[in-house]
């Protein structure tokens, strides 16, 4: 099934791409979305800065600095940025989809007993620095308490990465702060808890609908592929969860219906016929934005050859893109070379323009 251009400006709206859905601050953003994926740091304030009403870098970076905004790997293998209030019953309830990672890093040298050691280590360098430290300086505090580690293979020692991610995963650090574009990590314990929403205790499938009403809520219009794609949760357990979204969602204040083959907030339809032309404007978004990266079909966004602009070494690597019509115009390549696509030379000129946009906000001191 292709999805039609309705569907497209559907997620626009649902986004908070509009001024009707655009959050008051950075924490209603990132709220809305449920989480947002956070792979490149420097594309983070962008992301969130374009579905907030007139706020600057800086207060994005106050949100992080704050402890409102944290960043972590609650799913799909990938860093994501969510609320502090989200973090840990989204990474306990989607922890079980790392069980077979966890398994094979433990053969690689990832004991639950290095694990302890290395944690111990953080918390006493936290102790010493409760606002947040570096990954050179948790590195270093492995070096002096004798953990070996590397940045690849696993000879002579464990990969960082994996530690790191480990240690995330199990809930004990996450980060957080802003400080020189590194998000510095902080001690996760004391984060609004989440207990009995885990694989196999009592609130997890319940728990799991909540997940998919939040996600069609702030994605939508969405279908079990997407929910899947977008949480790592097998097609099975995304099915179970979207059939109950809707009564979940009526019981946590979003209601759900729905629209152009697939769930969504149920407002949406009204919203897109009051904000279309404001829909169909042109958006200027970052590498790895929730309008892209955030479902499996993205057929109502771009084609076969779009997505081979957005990503040509098909390496991972995700350039900015520019949207105008609900449908991908152009990509922002190196060196702020503006590429369009098959048939939108016309918009060129406009992309820059609107990227140009973006390139000053995010240039903006901070004080």
């Amino acid at each position: 099934m292709v999805l039609s251009w309705r569907a497209s400006l559907g997620r626009i709206v649902a986004q908070g791409l509009v001024s009707a859905t655009a959050a008051p601050s950075p924490l209603d953003a990132v709220e809305n979305l449920l989480a947002m994926q956070g792979q490149q740091a420097s594309a983070i304030p962008w992301a969130i800065g374009v579905r907030c009403a007139r706020v600057s870098r800086a207060q994005v970076s106050a949100a992080f600095d704050s402890g409102a905004l944290v960043r972590s790997w609650p799913m799909r293998d990938t860093l994501h940025v969510t609320s502090v209030r989200d973090h840990h019953w989204l990474r306990r309830l989607l922890r079980h989809r790392y069980a077979s990672w966890i398994r094979q890093s433990a053969g690689l040298g990832l004991s639950d007993a290095l694990v302890e050691n290395a944690a111990a280590a953080v918390f006493e360098l936290l102790g010493e620095n409760p606002s947040g430290v570096s990954r050179s300086e948790v590195i270093r505090a492995w070096d002096e308490a004798g953990i070996a580690t590397v940045t690849s293979g696993a000879v002579g020692g464990v990969r960082r990465r994996h530690l790191v991610k480990r240690l995330f995963l199990d809930g004990v650090l996450v980060s957080g702060p802003l400080r020189g574009g590194e998000h510095l990590i902080v001690d996760a314990r004391q984060l609004p808890g989440a207990p009995g929403v885990a694989k196999g205790e009592a609130g997890h499938e319940e728990t799991l609908a909540v997940l998919a009403a939040r996600y069609a809520w702030g994605h939508g219009p969405i279908g079990e592929a997407d929910l899947a794609r977008w949480t790592g949760l097998t097609v099975t357990e995304a099915r179970r969860a979207i059939a109950q979204a809707r009564e979940v969602g009526d019981s946590i204040g979003l209601p759900i219906a729905e629209f152009e083959g697939g769930l969504a907030r149920s407002d949406l339809a009204d919203l897109v016929e009051a904000h279309r032309d404001e829909a169909e404007a042109m958006l200027a978004l970052p590498s790895f934005d929730e309008l892209h990266v955030g479902y499996k079909d993205r057929s109502c966004l771009t084609d076969e050859a779009g997505e081979v602009l957005i990503c040509p070494a098909k390496n991972g690597m995700f350039r900015p893109i520019a949207v105008a019509r609900g449908r991908l115009v152009a990509v922002r390549g190196p060196g702020s070379d503006i590429v369009t696509a098959h048939g939108c030379g016309g918009y060129e000129e406009l992309a820059r323009r609107v990227f140009g946009d973006w390139e000053r906000w995010l240039s903006e001191i901070q004080q």
